[in-house]
């Protein structure tokens, strides 16, 4: 068995070739890397260790000194979680919060907020698709979390951009992601609202876009129930695309692992109502993610749908 020197070593090394536009990455990535149970994502100079398996607590002193040898830290967290239980260990610096960049454009991260910390590494290449393809377009951006598609849209020319989200606190750091790349904020452009309830008030009233991203929770709870992925992507996709224009672009991705995309391809077939397609391609997670797909600690899947 190699070492952990040679295979953390080995898993740096692959990332300094990528050609990944970003000073963020996923630098560790599990079984993917060799190093079940071990996360390691970097942001900036900052760095966000996960440990799921109990026997990298007893190596963690190693890590952290491959890690610093390995390039600047100023600021690094472990969080550990076993089942139910979870901890946190500041091991580097006092200021958990950062700016990084992909393509030019910035987003601010906490790496103390929760284990995503502002920004869904793994749908980086989505997010690149959406800024090229939105020129000149009214986009819908449900499930909006801290608005990076949308701010990626709005550099990207869309004439129109609306962001939804149940969380009144990412939508405001949505706004801040808005303010780093000196988008101004048109009225209505960040809505506090059930983005299912929102579609289903948008097709009641008529209204239609050219764009829609939709990358939902797995579970979420919010004022009129629950969100499950599973049950809820087929109402969802069908109404996505009731509210799209002819000549209309669909994004839809989810990390619940129960859901194939072969899976996310029945429900749209099904939520066509007549529609036709021009292209359908699959959209997984950006190439840092190595043995993606293969545990669920690093599983995406998702559409691109063009119609005609």
């Amino acid at each position: 068995m190699r070492s952990l020197t040679a295979l953390l070593d080995k898993a740096i090394r692959y990332r300094r070739n990528l050609t990944l536009g970003s000073d963020a990455m996923r630098l560790v990535n599990g079984q993917g890397d060799g190093l079940d149970g071990l996360l390691i994502d970097r942001y900036n100079k900052h760095l966000h260790v996960q440990i799921l398996s109990g026997h990298w607590q007893q190596q963690l002193d190693e890590i952290c000194s491959l890690l610093t040898a390995a390039m600047p830290v100023e600021y690094l967290i472990v969080k550990s979680r076993r089942g139910l239980e979870a901890k946190e260990e500041v091991i580097i610096g006092s200021n958990p919060r950062t700016v990084v960049e992909e393509q030019g454009i910035k987003f601010e991260v906490n790496l103390n907020d929760g284990l995503n910390c502002g920004l869904f590494l793994d749908m980086r290449a989505n997010r690149r698709v959406v800024g090229q393809a939105s020129v000149g377009k009214k986009v819908f951006n449900g499930f909006s979390y801290t608005c990076s598609f949308g701010v990626h849209a709005r550099l990207g020319g869309a004439r129109e951009v609306i962001n939804t989200d149940i969380s009144r606190k990412v939508l405001e750091r949505g706004r801040e992601n808005y303010q780093l790349n000196a988008l101004s904020v048109a009225p209505g452009e960040f809505i506090k609202a059930n983005s299912v309830s929102f579609l289903q008030r948008a097709f009641k009233k008529g209204n239609t876009f050219d764009m829609i991203i939709l990358d939902p929770p797995s579970f979420a709870r919010h004022e009129g129930g629950v969100f499950q992925a599973k049950r809820d992507f087929p109402k969802l996709i069908a109404l996505a695309v009731a509210v799209l224009n002819p000549r209309g672009h669909l994004l839809v991705t989810t990390n619940y692992s129960g859901i194939s995309h072969a899976d996310l391809e029945r429900v749209l077939a099904k939520g066509l109502n007549g529609r036709r397609v021009a292209r359908i391609q699959r959209a997984g997670q950006d190439e840092d993610f190595t043995g993606s797909n293969s545990f669920k600690e690093s599983y995406l899947v998702g559409l691109w749908v063009r119609f005609l």
